[in-house]
């Protein structure tokens, strides 16, 4: 039957609708509403959107939306991996995550699988049908390791070993550089447990272990609660490891007495920043707050050996005011012995608490007054400060020896005999230390690829630290902590391994 001119009308005008409409694609949005890390969950991850050639097309910041399925050129999935701080090679890895994602809104996680060997995750993730990812950023534990082998008493000196570097790193936690010694992640690239075995079997018998304040107070400088994120699932089993295999273990506050702040400082120097990085702090409250409670969490866990716990209480202080690089120190260390604290000690000078400059570098305070290093740490100061006992303090000295002292150089001077305002100054330091009746230690030291350069130099360094160790004397050198170790240093200038050249200078005191 013909249709009627009525009808002919609907149909024309629904035919002319429907051209009307955009051609739909198959694109859909994907908005980034993962939570983070850190001070208010502040610092949150990348999605870093990756094409059909695993090449990163699209870096999608926190709280950013984009096309997903244009931008992975992929009309149905969207594969992606989850960075802190962007999407280079250089930013945390955080896992790789692949989303079901089309414009029907039929979306899901297809999968996630977390970095290897690295104790962080990406937890209740989910994409509902807008797009938007949730989920948050943990992390998670490492396994404390009871089964290294065991720490020998030195020949030389008391304490022998190496830096294990890698708590203190970056703005934010990276979790990619944390020291690991789990047996469970020893096939991962980010153990570390193989090399420590090895210098542990080598005779060293004392690890430096530095951490950072801002990580361990989120708050600010002595504000808050420990970071229990951070502390318990980082610090505590590298702790806990290294202590039961009876292996001295120097917690390092790695300060430079200085407050850097989570996710926007970093802790030490940056291409990017001062150096060092960080609000100088003065307030020894703040010091006695922050040891306090780190300290309580130490001496209130069975699992970690009190008797191999050394506490530095702060890293390399510079332009520290008046006399207050030695003050804040005594008055942490009366706390801590009111604390209970019967263990060793370390305190540090100002300037870097270079050794070749403990006695020959001067400032003034605000009243005139000329101090150096050695003229404040001396027995009578530290006495009328109410550290009577100083059995268990020791001065700790840091020296490297390149050139400008700074461990920057590949090369190594060769004299190390020189004396004045730029010399080396080696017998000035340990006159001062039979002065006083000191002891010391020096937990870094460190020389650079060039062996040829610094081999000789470093077997001298070596050789005065023996003639002049403290076994048998009230004064001299405890031992010492070359500079430095850890799977996070990559091809850094004075990373040290089993099998450097600087490991067989260091094997004949060993």
């Amino acid at each position: 039957m013909p249709m009627s001119s009525t009808h002919l009308t609907a149909a024309a005008k629904s035919l002319f609708a429907l051209l009307a409409l955009p051609i739909i694609g198959f694109a859909a949005n994907m908005t980034n509403n993962i939570e983070g890390v850190g001070p208010n969950n502040s610092v949150k991850p990348y999605i870093c959107i990756q094409n059909d050639n695993s090449q990163v097309t699209y870096a999608l910041a926190p709280g950013e939306s984009v096309d997903a399925n244009t931008m992975s050129d992929n009309a149905y999935y969207v594969g992606a991996t989850l960075r802190f701080d962007g999407c280079t090679s250089n930013d945390s890895y955080l896992g790789y995550i692949g989303f079901n994602l089309n414009e029907q809104g039929n979306n899901n996680i297809d999968s996630y699988a977390p970095p290897e060997g690295v104790h962080i995750a990406f937890e209740e993730g989910k994409i509902d049908g807008h797009g938007n990812v949730t989920g948050k950023i943990n992390y998670t534990p490492i396994a404390a390791n009871f089964d290294l082998p065991q720490g020998q008493v030195g020949k030389n000196w008391q304490f022998s070993g190496i830096n294990l570097a890698g708590l203190e790193f970056s703005d934010s936690i990276n979790p990619t550089v944390i020291p690991n010694l789990s047996a469970q992640d020893v096939a991962s690239e980010n153990s570390d447990l193989n090399e420590a075995s090895q210098f542990i079997e080598q005779g060293v018998n004392t690890v430096r272990v530095p951490v950072r304040w801002g990580y361990l107070q989120l708050d600010g400088p002595g504000q808050g609660d420990i970071y229990l994120d951070y502390y318990n699932n980082y610090v505590r089993p590298t702790l806990q490891s290294l202590t039961s295999a009876k292996i001295h273990t120097i917690v390092d506050l790695h300060a430079y007495m200085r407050y850097a702040e989570f996710g926007k400082q970093h802790a030490g120097c940056s291409a990017e920043g001062p150096c060092p990085d960080g609000t100088l702090i003065t307030d020894s409250k703040a010091y006695q707050d922050i040891w306090s409670k780190l300290y309580a969490l130490i001496k209130g866990d069975p699992k970690i050996n009190q008797d191999y716990i050394l506490l530095d209480l702060v890293n390399e202080p510079v332009d520290v005011p008046n006399d207050k690089v030695f003050s804040i120190q005594t008055d942490v260390i009366n706390m801590l012995r009111q604390q209970g604290f019967k263990g060793y000690i370390l305190v540090e000078g100002n300037s870097w608490t270079g050794l070749h400059s403990w006695t020959t570098y001067q400032w003034q305070g605000d009243d005139g007054t000329p101090y150096s290093n050695a003229s404040l740490f001396s027995r009578g100061n530290f006495e009328k400060a109410g550290v009577t006992d100083l059995s268990k303090i020791l001065i700790n000295v840091h020296q490297y020896l390149d050139s400008d002292y700074s461990g920057t150089h590949d090369t190594c001077l060769q004299d190390l005999s020189t004396t004045g305002v730029d010399g080396f100054n080696l017998n000035a330091f340990v006159d001062y230390l039979q002065q006083n009746k000191l002891k010391a230690i020096v937990t870094e030291f460190g020389t650079g690829t060039n062996a040829s350069s610094c081999s000789a130099p470093l077997t001298t360094f070596m050789n005065y630290l023996k003639d002049n160790s403290a076994q048998g004397k009230d004064y001299g050198f405890a031992g010492w902590t070359i500079w430095s170790t850890g799977h996070g240093w990559g091809n850094y200038n004075l990373r040290v391994t089993p099998e450097s050249y600087q490991m067989s200078v260091l094997q004949q005191y060993l």
